[in-house]
């Protein structure tokens, strides 16, 4: 068993669930971040965002001396064993942007040795596994490598790791043999690919869901615009009968789907039109709400609160969230924007419930908290959370 492992980007949410699945089963881990700030939390033994059971998990981790840490390159520990845990956004052309993980692996070229095996557990555009295997072995750094995609649902990775086989596409057979021993730790179901094909399954899956909800908001606004009622529609759809497993409507958005559809779309030489229609509709939901609001209201004269700013219900994690376009949007046509959010810490915009409650004249449920249920007013809620 490896005693310990190192993960780069260790304090984010990819990077430190992992890092936590890995104390989990008594392994060291050193974790690099750059984020000096959520490695001060987490020192103290408090999660840096929410990830459910996370704050036992850190207590004994933390408790238990499994931890160490650094921020700068040249204090950076290596191991057998290294997983990359970076963020991999694209670019105002909606286009994957290598830069973040070609520096990175540029900067390492200085450190590695044949004895390490770097594992890249971003999501990444086909081809990138490889591609940075060949920058290394131009410095003469011929290391083992592979591609380990992470599958579970933002803030349920510690619940939700060993539900699933795992995937991992190695850019050899002695990169395949290293990964999956290291992997058996954790699960003895691993699928075996190419590198493409496991980083091509990874954006096949979140495209897949990203074009479902696209559906659901969809038949949302046809509906809607016909003055129907898609509430009662979506539950004759829906109740007892498994063929009518639609999502609900709402916005969609986040870190991963929106991105790695648009990933997708490039590496087909934009001939992904499923995909560019899902992102036409899922983007333009919040145009379509306003629109609504404006031909029912002089929303000059109305202050307008929004409920939920993070991403999705019950998270902290306000990355790519359609919140903030509706908060932009609202704000060339009303009086006036607030918004609260139980969660979201890292805006000083935000304020209490009760605060945006009692000064708005209308509330739009735009992430669907579970405390927002409770609430009770006879001002004008919107909301097209069906299943809310």
């Amino acid at each position: 068993m490896n005693k310990e492992i190192t993960i780069i980007g260790g304090a984010g949410h990819v990077g430190l669930a992992f890092a936590l699945i890995c104390t989990s089963k008594n392994i060291k881990v050193h974790i690099h971040d750059t984020n000096t700030q959520s490695i001060k939390l987490i020192k103290k033994g408090i999660m840096p965002h929410k990830e459910k059971n996370g704050p036992k998990f850190l207590k004994i981790a933390v408790k238990n001396n499994l931890l160490s840490f650094s921020s700068k390159i040249d204090e950076l520990k290596l191991n057998k064993i290294n997983v990359v845990c970076l963020g991999t956004p694209i670019d105002e052309f909606l286009n994957p942007q290598y830069n973040i993980l070609t520096d990175i692996i540029k900067l390492l070229t200085k450190v590695l040795n044949k004895d390490n095996h770097l594992i890249i557990r971003s999501t990444v555009f086909p081809g990138t596994t490889r591609y940075l295997h060949q920058i290394l072995k131009n410095h003469k750094k011929n290391i083992n490598m592979s591609f380990f995609p992470e599958r579970f649902v933002q803030g349920l990775a510690l619940e939700e790791f060993n539900k699933f086989p795992h995937i991992i596409g190695s850019i050899n057979k002695k990169s395949e043999k290293e990964c999956r021993k290291f992997l058996n730790i954790f699960s003895k179901e691993i699928i075996t690919m190419k590198p493409e094909e496991a980083e091509i399954t990874k954006l096949f899956l979140n495209s897949y869901r990203y074009v479902q909800f696209s559906i659901a908001n969809q038949f949302y606004k046809i509906a809607d615009s016909a003055n129907l009622d898609y509430k009662l529609i979506n539950y004759a759809m829906k109740h007892k009968y498994n063929r009518g497993n639609i999502p609900s409507p709402g916005f969609t958005a986040g870190p991963c789907l929106f991105k790695d559809t648009m990933q997708l779309s490039a590496f087909s030489n934009n001939n992904f039109s499923l995909g560019m229609e899902a992102m036409s509709t899922n983007e333009g939901l919040v145009n379509y709400i306003v629109s609504k609001l404006l031909k029912k209201y002089n929303l000059s004269k109305k202050i307008v609160g929004i409920l939920g700013m993070s991403f999705k219900a019950e998270s902290d994690d306000i990355r790519n969230s359609l919140s903030y376009k509706l908060k932009k949007v609202l704000s060339l046509h009303s009086k006036k924007v607030l918004t609260t959010d139980p969660y979201v810490k890292n805006d000083k915009n935000i304020q209490s419930l009760e605060y945006v409650k009692n000064r708005s004249d209308i509330m739009i449920i735009a992430t669907p908290h579970k405390i927002y249920k409770k609430i009770r007013t006879k001002k004008i809620i919107y909301n097209i959370w069906v299943d809310f």
